[in-house]
């Protein structure tokens, strides 16, 4: 098994993200990921209600430095959604990135879910299906224009006449696509034909398992190898004592957004309430067994772990949550 982190970063200074990238590496953390926001989001639809003064770093303008400033670990985001720049310059921007990382890059692809972000952009925040369709086009003219010397592409969204890019990236025939999804219905096809590695948004294993089949049905129909394909899973623990039942579970989050000052309706939604990630709480002894258990019969390759949670969180806290899984869990997952 595969263990990568998402380094959110929100509110983090460059200094910190600059250490925190190198130490993940140190840590022996297959990859770090970084999320592609404008702003922090929580799924809300107004940009005003947007949090003003938390730095939130473009993935794609530090990347160069974090390609250069490490050796080993597969970095990449987690990812850009859908409309965020046009293909034809995004396919410019990842190729360099290909280049200085020597082939390390992982380009983490969605079809967005922040609303707030697409407003705040005076864009409008189309229908799943629309983001969707967007998001093939995009990668559409991403696979030519890293493999071709020129492309043309006519489409709904976008287009591109002759276009040319050098430098051509170093990975062959092109960087690693990686494609976020949760549901069976969006995604699968498209992650069939050009994923080589996706990830799998969601707390319960049957949604899971039901996007799977879906996604083997497909390469199955356009004749891809399904098994070629890395499947990953994100995922956020937070360590208790002892165990913690159902009745529990709340109580404890309260207790822990506190320590990590923390709103906790939020740390409970995330946790709790929302199937947006795969949660573990529970004693740091019975982790690696209910990952084995929960991950290892679909296949899961790789377990991308954020520390509390995959929303805003401390330089500190962040990083002395990775330690403790480095020395403590990693290598059991590992050994999965």
């Amino acid at each position: 098994m595969e263990v990568s982190t998402l380094l959110v970063g929100w509110g983090w200074t460059y200094e910190q993200l600059r250490a925190g990238w190198q130490e993940i590496e140190a840590l022996g953390f297959d990859a770090c990921y970084i999320g592609d926001d404008l702003f922090p989001h929580h799924f809300d639809v107004d940009p005003a209600n947007a949090e003003a003064q938390i730095e939130v770093y473009d993935p794609w303008t530090i990347m160069p430095v974090m390609a250069e400033t490490t050796e080993r670990m597969r970095i990449g985001s987690l990812v850009s959604p859908a409309g965020r720049r046009h293909p034809a310059l995004f396919a410019k921007m990842t190729s360099i990135v290909d280049v200085i990382s020597n082939g390390r890059l992982s380009v983490g692809l969605g079809s967005g879910n922040a609303p707030d972000q697409a407003h705040a952009l005076g864009e409008p925040y189309l229908k799943a299906s629309q983001r969707v369709a967007k998001l093939e086009e995009e990668v559409r003219i991403l696979d030519s224009v890293w493999r071709n010397e020129r492309t043309n592409f006519d489409g709904e969204y976008y287009t591109a006449n002759k276009l040319v890019s050098f430098p051509k990236p170093v990975s062959q025939p092109r960087p690693e696509i990686q494609i976020a999804f949760k549901s069976k219905k969006f995604l699968t096809r498209l992650a069939a034909e050009f994923a080589d590695r996706v990830n799998l948004l969601g707390n319960d294993e049957a949604g899971v398992q039901a996007a799977l089949d879906a996604l083997q049905q497909h390469c199955t129909d356009l004749g891809t190898d399904y098994d070629r394909i890395r499947k990953g899973r994100l995922c956020s623990v937070i360590f208790t004592d002892d165990e913690v039942g159902p009745d529990e579970r709340e109580n404890v989050l309260r207790e822990r957004a506190v320590q990590l000052n923390r709103e906790p309706d939020g740390l409970i939604y995330e946790h709790h309430q929302s199937d947006f990630l795969l949660s573990y709480v529970g004693p740091p002894d019975k982790c690696v067994e209910t990952f084995r258990e929960r991950n290892v019969p679909l296949g899961i390759d790789e377990l991308v772990i954020c520390p509390d949670t995959a929303g805003e969180n401390s330089y500190e806290n962040v990083m002395k949550g990775l330690r403790f899984i480095a020395s403590e869990i990693m290598p059991g997952l590992k050994n999965l």
